[in-house]
Order: structure tokens, then sequence, then C-alpha cells
């Protein structure tokens, strides 16, 4: 017994100098995975120790005689050790989970103070025994301790205030559209529902804090939240768009996540300059944020008054089956049948994706086909779904003639055609709807002087056409749209451009260098391509500030192989044929489209066959730069070539360099130059940078290469 009990004694100072170590040299541990799973533990063990140090704190009101049996002091021993492992693992998770903030540090230290209590009882029991009065105001101070700690530790997982929230919550009135603060009353309240758990005074996850406008100014160690005006190259909008599947989605998987029309107000939101104190009445009335925002400060609470279906709910088996990271199927409420549909990824976009859909037919009442390139065909379609009520075919191709397939749809209440080809005339079609009560026209060729006569033939229908140059705002043209996307093309290419306002002046470029309002070419008629180029195109007005640029990479083929091999296979989430690398797409910004392969724990090597010998001379692969998702140019790439598979020769190779921090995301076109050679096979090989450079928020964890398209010369 006696040599068990001072195994116990060595067990427990050596667990005490294990915490000491930790508290003391926590800003310099880097934390390795295994232990990383023992600090996941500590929400879950911390109860044992609890339990055990009131159990153990209560043998001071026990008679003396109980001593004699042995039992009581094994009691404290266990509170003690298991006090000292649960302070343990709180450290190591507090060491891997990237939060800051006082409360944190206050659970830390208060976790702490207790475990040295714990085992200052044990060890001294004695004392605290003979000493009774004292023992017993030893323990009353160690059990308000260990409340206090319980209520730290909930505000870190559960919020602010979680213990007193509900007596101490303020109820809030409902503001008006006509008092709303932007901030205060549209966004924030947004922001506390699904963001301040975790990014708050108490918890700064990541160094960010969301529970103030300072602390939304000022990011996180990641770098800024957001760039106002371009939502595409905002953090907060990137993270909230990844799969929930990703570690970096936000808001956690495990979390309540933002709904459509949260995401659309934070974007739109951003698109209009991150506005702050600014009174929502002030915007022009027309303004997409202040449409927007006056619809979610409207009366009526969706989640109180759901709307009532008379259909019934779909197999969820089927939902599942047809759900994906590039067609997300969300029920419209709680218990409700109804079925909300987005597609996401252009590339991903077909016709027939939309096709399978018809098995939910009876249940989808809001579908978003925005920024794909659907056709008047697939509304078609779209017209058997006949208890949809929401439409958005904002910036997609559909014409007059796909408007007429619309006019069946009787439950209609709301559809947005915003950039897309219809005129006056095309409205018509469908303002005799039944039910429909809003129309969004912006960036279309429809002259807002010719919408009186239909305002007053269709009372009922609000007609939302955006914002209106009356000349009293100087603000920034959105960028020209690019008839065709970024691509790789045989022989010729013809490309226009356009601008929803009518007078705006495109300059262009084809040597990727950003034209201003006196240098560039002038666009005028189509241009066709016979060679490579980076097209960058911006538009200009009197009285507005210049767009930002529109970019396009036209790449001219040379020599296309017959057939490929992947030697290495790309990380699961981002697997796909491999005639990807070759067919005429590059891509875009988005990695998640299905239009990019991913590799991070391996190199990114493949053959590539040619049925007859074929002189080549250079070989360049598109690649993608995203330095806020860990996606690096290649360390290194290899080109070997020979006619035999067996007998290959290195042609050439080279070693981008490591992008500067703050460099811009941009699709890279990465080129190995080498004498002419005859060859049947080349073999590619592209390695991932190994380690991320110093000067990255999360440095020496390995980078991605990302692969969309190889066009051999």
């Amino acid at each position: 017994m006696r040599i068990l009990k001072r195994s116990g004694h060595i067990i427990l100072y050596a667990g005490m100098s294990f915490l000491l170590f930790l508290m003391i040299f926590q800003q310099f541990l880097h934390i390795p995975a295994w232990l990383q799973v023992a600090g996941r533990m500590h929400p879950m063990f911390l109860h044992f120790p609890i339990v055990l140090l009131l159990f153990s704190f209560l043998t001071l009101w026990m008679p003396a005689k109980k001593e004699e049996d042995g039992w009581p002091e094994i009691v404290r021993f266990l509170a003690a050790l298991s006090a000292v492992v649960a302070a343990i693992m709180g450290m190591l998770l507090s060491l891997e989970d990237d939060r800051s903030g006082q409360v944190l540090q206050w659970h830390k230290w208060s976790g702490a103070a207790i475990t040295l209590m714990g085992f200052l009882f044990y060890r001294y029991h004695a004392f605290f025994s003979n000493k009774n009065k004292y023992g017993k105001i030893f323990a009353m101070v160690a059990v308000c301790g260990i409340m206090l700690t319980g209520h730290f530790g909930a505000e870190l997982t559960h919020g602010e205030n979680y213990l007193f929230g509900p007596v101490t919550k303020e109820i809030k009135r409902k503001i008006a559209p006509d008092e709303a603060l932007v901030f205060r009353d549209v966004i924030q309240p947004i922001l506390e529902r699904k963001c301040v758990t975790c990014h708050s005074h108490a918890s700064r996850k990541g160094g960010l804090m969301m529970s103030d406008t300072a602390g939304l100014l000022a990011g996180g160690k990641t770098g800024p939240l957001f760039v106002a005006g371009n939502a595409d190259l905002s953090l907060l909008l990137q993270r909230i768009h990844l799969p929930e599947s990703d570690k970096k989605h936000m808001p956690p998987r495990s979390r309540p996540q933002l709904t459509y029309d949260e995401v659309v107000l934070l974007r739109t939101w951003v698109n209009t300059g991150v506005l702050l104190n600014k009174k929502l009445s002030t915007l022009p009335a027309q303004d997409t944020f202040r449409v927007l925002a006056t619809r979610f400060l409207g009366p009526v609470d969706l989640k109180d008054e759901q709307p009532q279906y008379d259909f019934a709910a779909a197999d969820e088996k089927k939902i599942n089956a047809l759900n994906s990271n590039y067609r997300v199927i969300k029920p419209q409420g709680t218990g409700s049948p109804a079925l909300a549909v987005s597609f996401f990824g252009k590339y991903a976009y077909t016709k027939k994706a939309l096709e399978e859909l018809l098995p939910l037919k009876q249940q989808i009442t809001e579908l978003s086909l925005a920024r794909m390139p659907a056709k008047d065909d697939d509304l078609g379609i779209v017209k058997q779904m006949p208890h949809l009520r929401k439409l958005n075919l904002n910036y997609t191709e559909i014409s007059s003639k796909g408007l007429e397939e619309l006019t069946g749809l009787k439950n209609l209440t709301e559809i947005t055609l915003a950039g897309t080809g219809i005129e006056v005339k095309d409205l018509e079609k469908i303002m005799g709807l039944p039910k429909l009560t809003s129309v969004f026209i912006w960036d279309t060729k429809v002259d807002t002087t010719q919408l009186a006569a239909i305002r007053k033939k269709y009372k009922k229908v609000k007609i939302e056409t955006g914002f209106a140059d009356d000349g009293s705002v100087i603000t920034a043209l959105s960028p020209p749209v690019i008839s065709l996307p970024t691509r790789v093309f045989d022989n010729t290419v013809e490309i226009t451009v356009k601008h929803p306002f009518h007078g705006a002046i495109i300059r262009y470029s084809l040597d990727g260098t950003s034209p201003d309002s006196a240098n560039g070419e002038i666009y005028k008629t189509p241009i066709l391509l016979n060679s490579s180029v980076t097209f960058t195109a911006r538009a200009f007005k009197k009285g507005w500030l210049g767009s930002s640029d529109a970019t396009a990479i036209y790449l001219k083929r040379g020599v296309k192989p017959d057939s490929i091999e992947l030697i290495t296979l790309p990380d699961p989430k981002y697997k796909a044929n491999a005639m990807l690398l070759v067919d005429e797409d590059l891509g875009g910004m988005d990695f998640g489209n299905g239009q990019w392969m991913g590799y991070q724990k391996n190199d990114a090597a493949c053959y590539l066959y040619f049925n007859h010998a074929t002189n080549v001379q250079q070989v360049l692969l598109n690649t993608l730069k995203r330095l806020d998702q860990h996606i690096f140019p290649p360390a290194k790439i290899e080109v070997w070539g020979g006619i035999e598979k067996n007998k290959l020769k290195l042609l050439g190779k080279i070693t981008p360099g490591i992008p500067a921090a703050k460099e811009k995301n941009t699709l890279n076109q990465e080129k190995i130059s080498f004498p002419i050679a005859s060859v049947k096979v080349l073999k590619i090989i592209a390695t991932p940078l190994k380690a991320l450079p110093q000067w990255h928020a999360d440095k020496g964890k390995p980078g991605w290469t990302f692969l969309s398209e190889i066009v051999v010369e």
C-alpha cells in the first residue's frame, strides 16, 4: 500500500509540474495531433473532478472515525489527480483552438487555482482537519471558485452572460426601417446570433472580435475581415461560402448556419461599402441593400408565421441523394415540407442537374439559378414546379422566350431578373401572374422611364430597378461584363464586352495591365483574338469613379494530347476526371467549383500521351494562387519526355518563387520551356509547398497546389 501511495504522489507531483510548465510556456508551444485529441476530451472529463472535489470537501463535515476506513483519503487523491488531468486537457485545448480573450484567461487561471487547491487539500488534509474552522473556510472558497470557473467556461462555449442571460436580457422593440441604423439594427443582430459566440470579448477565436465595430474593422490573425466594396475578395464571405465540411467554413457546422437571406444581406452590405452608423432611410429608395434590409426588418416574423402548405414532405433519402456542394437543398423551416434550392459553381451547372430535381417538384418553393449559365430551355423544367414562389434568375442567359415558359407558375410571388437581357415589353408576359408581388430588374436593358405605364397597370407588383443615376452621388461603377470566361482556345476566339449603364466607356488592354481613363484601347466592336492574352477591362463614366478590373485569360492551345493518365490522385475533396486538365476551361477563382484538382499530401503527377511523335518546346500549367486558403504556386515543376514511357528524360524544370504577403489572388500560368524535343509521352510533376512561409498566419503548415489545365506547345 505504501508503494502505491508513493507512486500516486509521484504521478500527482509530475502532473502539477507539467501543468505549471504549460501555464508558463503556453505562448511558445505547438501541440501535436495526438495531444490535441486529449485536449478535446476536456469538456467530457471535467465533470469527474468537479464531483470528486465537492465530495472530498464534504469529508470535513464527517465524523473523524470515518477517516479510519481509508476511503475518504482515496477520494481526495482521485479528486486532486482528476483535477490536474482536466486542467492539463483544458490547457491543451486552448492551445489548439487559437482562442484569446479576457474570459479565456480568467477560465484558465481560475481552473489552475482550483487544481492547486485540490492538490493542497489532499496533501495537507491533516492540517485542514485539525484546524477545522480554517479547513471549512478553505473548502467553501474552493466551491465558490469551482462555480466561478464553470461560469467562465459556459461563457466560452455558449456566449457572453450565458448564466444570467434569461434574467438580464433586454427586450428589444422591433425597429421600423425608417429608424434603423445599418449596422446596429440590420447587420449586428445577424452577427450576434451566428458569430459572436466564438468571436467576442470573452473568446476571440483567431484573434477576431465581432461584437462591436472596432473589432470588425480590426480583423483577426489572418488579416482584415472584408474589403469594402468587394465581397468576392472579403475573407468574411469567402469563409461563409466554403462547404460546411471544410474546417474553415464559418459558422462551424456544429453551430447554427446563416440563412440564405442573411448571407445575401452581408454580401450586399460589404459591396455597399460596409456602412456603419448611417441611417437606412438615407440610402436611395431603390438601393439594393435598403430594399433587402427593409424586408429583413419587416413586421412579419417568418419563424413564427411560416406559410402553410397542402403538400406532403419529400423523402429525406431522396433529398440527401440530390444534395451536393453545387446544388444545395434546404427545408424552408422546422417541420416545413417546402424546399429551397440554390446552385453554386457555374462550371458544375448543367441542364441535367436542374432536371434531376423534378422528383422534388411538388416541394420546391424557392429556386436560385443566379449567375448560372441557365438558358431559355431550362425554364421548361422550372415551369413544372407548381408551388414555386421565389425564382432568382440574376445574371443568367434567359430572354423573352424563356419568360413565356413561366406564365403557368400561378404561385410565383417574386422573380429577380437583374443582369439579364430582358426589355420592357418582356415584362408584360409575367406581370399578370395572380400572386406576383415583386420583380427585380436592375442592370438590365429596361429603361426606367418606360415603366410608368406598367406600374400603373399592375399596381400590386413592386418593380425594383436598383440605383438611379441622378448625378447626386459619386460612386464606383461595377466592372464590365466579358462575354466569355477565361478559357483555352484552338484557332481564334471572339469576345464582347458590355456594361449595364448607358454611356459608360470601356477601355481595355491585352497584356494584363490595368487601363485608366486616359490610357488603354476604347472598346467599340467585338475583338477577335488569335494568340494568348490576358484581357483586362475597366468602365468609366463622367461623374463616376472608374470600375475595378474585369480580367479574363485566353490561352491558345498548341498540341492537345490524345489521352491522360493520373499517376497520383488528388485529394478526395477536389478530385475530377483526368480530362479536366485539357477541357479548355481554366477554372476561375472558385477552387470548389469542380474544375480544379487539389493536391497537398503528395505530388501532382500525370502522363500525357500522343498517338504520333510530336515536337514540343513548352508546357504551361494553369495553377491557382489563393494565399488566404493556403493555395500557393508549386514549389517545383518538372517536365519529362520521350518516345517510350520507361525511357523518359528531364526536358525542363522550374521553381516558382514563394509569393510575398498580401499578393493578389490570381490564376497563374507557370511556363516550362526547353529545347524542341520529339515525344510520344510527357510526364509532368508539380510538387506542393511543404511549409507555408513565416509571414503566413498558418506558417509551417503544408500548402496546396491546384491544377486546372495543361497546355502543350
